[in-house]
C-alpha cells in the first residue's frame, strides 16, 4: 500500500489502519489533513493512538538504550519512532568502541606473546577479571603455561636477609665478582648459580654472614618443569654481598675455593658521581665504593662477570641517565684506575633475560644462535664504548687470551615479572666455567671461615 493510494482513500480506513501507516512512514499526519478528507474523530482517534504510542516509545527506548542489541531490536519495533536517531547513534558508539576494545585486547596480547613479562600478576588478574582477556587467550595465543596463571593469585615473593659487608676478603683464594645495576639480573643469577652447583653435587657453603643469604638465594628454584618458582623483589642496594663457598667434583681430591662477591647495584652510578666530582648521594654509595676499591686492591686472582640486562630499555631514568651511561662510566673508570690488571683471569658479559632475544624478523632464537645476536645486540644499543673498553683490557693483560666472552643467560622462563619456571642450563654453562677457570687447592677457604 503505497503513499497516494492512502490519500485518496482515506474515507476507507479506520483510525488503528491510519495510525499504523503514520508510525510506519508511510504517510504523516499532516498529509493526511491536508486532502480535506480526514474526519475529526479520526484525526483526534490517531491523535490518541499517537499519545499512547509515543509513551510506549519512551518507555520501551529507556529499556533498550543500554545494549547494542536493544537499540537494534528498538528501530527493528519503532522503525519510524522518536528516538530512531539516538538508537543509530548508539549502536555506532558501541560498534566503535568493540574496535577499540578489540584492538586493545589484541595490542595486549601481542605484548604478552612477544614478552610474558609486559604485565605484572596484578595488571594480568585485572584483564581476566574484567574480561579483557581469557585463560583461553594467554593458554592458546600467548603460549602461557597453565601453572603460570594458576599461580597468579599464589605469589609468595622470597625475603632475602643480607650479610655484612667485610673490610677485606682472605688472601688466597680466587675472587668472582658480579656487577650489575639494579635490575640487571644478577641476584637471580647467582640464586641460579648455587641452586645448579647444589644439584650437579659441587657446591659447600661457607659460614659467617652470607650464610643465610646464599641458602635463601639457591633456593628460589625447584628446576621441577613447572611455573612454580617465584622471583625475589629488588634487593636493597645498600652494600656488597660477600659468599664463600667452594665447588667440587665427586671424584675430585680438591675443591676450588671461591670468595663471590655480589657488587651494590649502586656501584655504576658511584662510578658516574666519581667521574663527575661530585658527592656521593648517600653514605651507603661511599661505603660500596670504598669497600670495592679495597676488594680490587688484593692480589687474590679475580674473574669478572658483567650483567646487562636485555629487556631493561635504554631509557633515561628520573636522573636523565641511561642504562648504557652508567655503564660508559664504568668504563671510564676503569680506563683510568687499571681495574683490570695481571690478577684478573677473566671477564665476561652476562647477557640476561636472553630468552626474549629475537633475530631480525622477530622470531625467538634458539639458544644456539643466542650468542652472535647477544653481541649484536651489545654493539647495537649504545654498549659499545664499555665493551671496547673490556676488549681493551682483555687485549692489553691478555685476558682471555685477548677476547672477549659474552655469555647469554636465562633463568628458563619468566612470567608476569614473578613467576619463573626455571631451566638451569645456562646456570649450568657459567658453574662450568668457574670450574675450568679456577684450579682444586688443597687449601679450602672453608678452613677460614669454618674454624
Amino acid at each position: 500500500m503505497d503513499r497516494e493510494y492512502i490519500l485518496k482513500h482515506i474515507e476507507d480506513f479506520t483510525a488503528q489502519q491510519l495510525f499504523e501507516c503514520i508510525s510506519q512512514g508511510i504517510v504523516t499526519i499532516d498529509e493526511l489533513r491536508g486532502t480535506g478528507n480526514l474526519d475529526a474523530s479520526i484525526r483526534k482517534a490517531i491523535i490518541a493512538l499517537q499519545t499512547a504510542r509515543e509513551t510506549e516509545d519512551d518507555n520501551a527506548w529507556n529499556n533498550a538504550r543500554y545494549t547494542e542489541q536493544g537499540c537494534r531490536d528498538y528501530l527493528t519495533k519503532y522503525p519510524a519512532g522518536k528516538h530512531v536517531a539516538e538508537a543509530k547513534q548508539k549502536i555506532d558508539e558501541m560498534e566503535e568502541q568493540r574496535n577499540r576494545n578489540r584492538a586493545a585486547k589484541q595490542g595486549i596480547l601481542n605484548n604478552i606473546k612477544k614478552n610474558p613479562n609486559s604485565y605484572n600478576p596484578t595488571q594480568i588478574l585485572d584483564f581476566l577479571n574484567n574480561g579483557t582477556i581469557t585463560q583461553s587467550d594467554l593458554t592458546g595465543y600467548c603460549e602461557i603455561p597453565q601453572s603460570a596463571i594458576d599461580n597468579l593469585g599464589n605469589i609468595n615473593t622470597p625475603t632475602l636477609t643480607l650479610g655484612n659487608t667485610p673490610s677485606a676478603i682472605p688472601p688466597g683464594y680466587t675472587e668472582v665478582y658480579f656487577w650489575g645495576g639494579r635490575g640487571s639480573g644478577k641476584t637471580c643469577a647467582l640464586g641460579a648459580i648455587l641452586q645448579m652447583s647444589e644439584k650437579m653435587g659441587y657446591l659447600d657453603i661457607a659460614t659467617g654472614s652470607g650464610y643465610n643469604y646464599a641458602y635463601q638465594l639457591k633456593n628460589i628454584f625447584s628446576d621441577d618443569g613447572h611455573a612454580n618458582d617465584y622471583l625475589p623483589a629488588p634487593t636493597p642496594t645498600e652494600s656488597n654481598q660477600y659468599l664463600p663457598f667452594t665447588l667440587k667434583k665427586e671424584n675430585e681430591k680438591h675443591s676450588r675455593s671461591i670468595s663471590l662477591i655480589e657488587l651494590s647495584g649502586e656501584i655504576f652510578e658511584c662510578f658516574f658521581y666519581h667521574n663527575a666530582g661530585q658527592q656521593m648521594p648517600s653514605q651507603s654509595h661511599l661505603d660500596s665504593f670504598n669497600s670495592l676499591k679495597n676488594f680490587l686492591n688484593s692480589n687474590n686472582h679475580k674473574i669478572h662477570f658483567f650483567f646487562i640486562d636485555y629487556d631493561k630499555e635504554n631509557k633515561p631514568n628520573d636522573r636523565g641517565l641511561k642504562q648504557s651511561d652508567y655503564l660508559a662510566a664504568a668504563s671510564t673508570y676503569f680506563k683510568n684506575n687499571t681495574v683490570f690488571g695481571k690478577s684478573t683471569a677473566a671477564i665476561y658479559v652476562v647477557l640476561t633475560k636472553s630468552d626474549l632475544l629475537t633475530d631480525d624478523n622477530g622470531n625467538k632464537l634458539p639458544v644456539h644462535e643466542r650468542v652472535e645476536f647477544a653481541k649484536k645486540h651489545l654493539n647495537e644499543n649504545n654498549y659499545k664504548a664499555f665493551i671496547n673498553t673490556l676488549k681493551d683490557n682483555c687485549k692489553t693483560y691478555n685476558i682471555n687470551a685477548g677476547r672477549l666472552t659474552v655469555e647469554p643467560f636465562s633463568l628458563g622462563k619468566v612470567y608476569f615479572r614473578e613467576i619463573c619456571n626455571f631451566e638451569g642450563s645456562a646456570a649450568e654453562n657459567i658453574v662450568e666455567i668457574l670450574m675450568d677457570r679456577i684450579a682444586p687447592d688443597k687449601k679450602s677457604i672453608l678452613d677460614v671461615f669454618n674454624k
